[in-house]
């Protein structure tokens, strides 16, 4: 059967999520504070949830969860008009229903709901190829990301400690950044900089973001709807979500005091920048891109990273980024084919807060679970170390997959 989800099936979902490691396995005291502290955040009390547009779960004849697909409503507006738009995530089975392709049953069930567009922006090549299957199309512009490299001997040891090479890659930090130093009189157009760009930059205030990014987003004919309640919402998880450092929000002024955009920006332990969102308007986005290279090669940042804003591509080629498919999916399903055309001429806006990613509860989520603490809110369980299960990368059968590619 599958039904609603509801907030009494979160103390069940540990022990589903278990399920993975063995049929018998008891999920870990992390696992439950991570689950039990977090995900109620992220599927029960979130800004502005339609009750016609819950998560579901499945439920097997003993009663017990056999799998679950979270969703997520998000205020979005088409052409002026708002829209009901509902973000797709946290799908997962029992390995021993899989062969009921239940997970099939879960995504066909979300995607006939009554939203207008939903999408999902994490998602692996398993999930691409079901989500297809169904009727989804792949929102191929907002796959790509954009990498501006300042350090390549620095750079290339963090991607091999991000590939889980870490404590041997550290002895050769010295040599990298050695290497790194001798590579800058001899710079070549790659890891060039232009010049700094004579601007301002202030923090950005939650109260200063809803006051511009209309302007900023008046290009955009598919666009997200903002208030505090939201906006909070989101801001309140990217302090955590990498451990090099709080979030970085920068509003970009001339110098005449007009606002030409702005960045958001969280730095990981390796110094690699991660650009969560940027904006600004159609002559002056240049600036701000080169406002936030000099930022952050300025912080040691060894290499800059975000996702691809379709209609700024020249900018992001003038700089010499490399331009590259992101590793995970973005995929989108709606009825209107006028939506779908949004997002194929890149007319959609869509950054890391409209999706899922920054409320990832599987991000750092020791450092999450500890800010609960620290905010009041009880907490079973100690934070441990990183818990290594990632359900939204658990395959689906391949039997599954076959027969919707039949």
């Amino acid at each position: 059967m599958i039904r609603p989800l509801t907030s009494e099936d979160i103390a069940h979902i540990p022990r589903l999520l278990a399920t993975e490691q063995g049929p018998c396995v008891e999920p870990s005291p992390h696992l439950r504070a991570v689950i039990e502290n977090l995900m109620p955040r992220l599927f029960v009390d979130t800004p502005h949830a339609d009750p016609e547009m819950p998560g579901l779960v499945s439920v097997g004849d003993d009663g017990a969860l056999t799998g679950m697909i979270g969703r997520i409503t998000r205020r979005m507006e088409f052409r002026g008009r708002p829209i009901r738009a509902a973000v797709a995530c946290e799908l997962f089975v029992d390995p021993a229903h899989r062969s009921k392709m239940l997970g099939v049953k879960l995504l066909k069930k979300v995607m006939a709901g009554p939203q207008d567009l939903l999408f999902s922006d994490i998602a692996n090549e398993a999930s691409r190829k079901i989500w297809t299957g169904l009727g989804g199309s792949v929102a191929s512009w907002y796959g790509l990301t954009w990498v501006k490299v300042l350090q390549p001997a620095q750079f290339g040891l963090a991607l091999l400690r991000d590939r889980r090479f870490g404590k041997l890659m550290s002895l050769g930090h010295p040599l990298a950044a050695l290497a790194d130093r001798a590579w800058r009189p001899n710079r070549n157009r790659l890891t060039q900089l232009g010049p700094v760009p004579i601007i301002e930059s202030e923090p950005l205030t939650p109260e200063l973001f809803l006051e511009h990014f209309p302007q900023f987003s008046a290009a955009d004919e598919l666009r997200p709807i903002y208030d505090r309640e939201t906006l909070d919402w989101i801001w309140s998880r990217l302090d955590f979500m990498y451990s090099g450092g709080p979030s970085e929000r920068r509003l970009v002024r001339s110098r005449r005091g007009e606002p030409l955009g702005w960045y958001v920006f969280q730095m990981t332990d390796t110094r690699i920048v991660r650009v969560s969102q940027i904006v600004g308007l159609q002559n002056s986005f240049g600036l701000v891109l080169d406002h936030l290279l000099h930022h952050a090669a300025q912080r040691g940042a060894v290499a800059v990273s975000g996702r691809v804003v379709p209609r700024f591509l020249r900018e992001f080629a003038d700089r010499r980024c490399l331009l590259r498919p992101r590793s995970a999916h973005t995929l989108i399903h709606a009825r209107d084919p006028e939506l779908l055309d949004a997002f194929a001429t890149g007319r959609a806006f869509l950054s890391l807060f409209e999706s899922e990613g920054p409320l990832q509860i599987w991000i750092k989520s020791g450092l999450a679970v500890t800010q609960c603490r620290n905010e009041g809110v009880a907490t079973r369980g100690t934070p441990h170390s990183e818990i290594m299960l990632e359900p939204k990368q658990v395959p689906f059968s391949e039997q599954s997959v076959c027969l919707l590619e039949r």
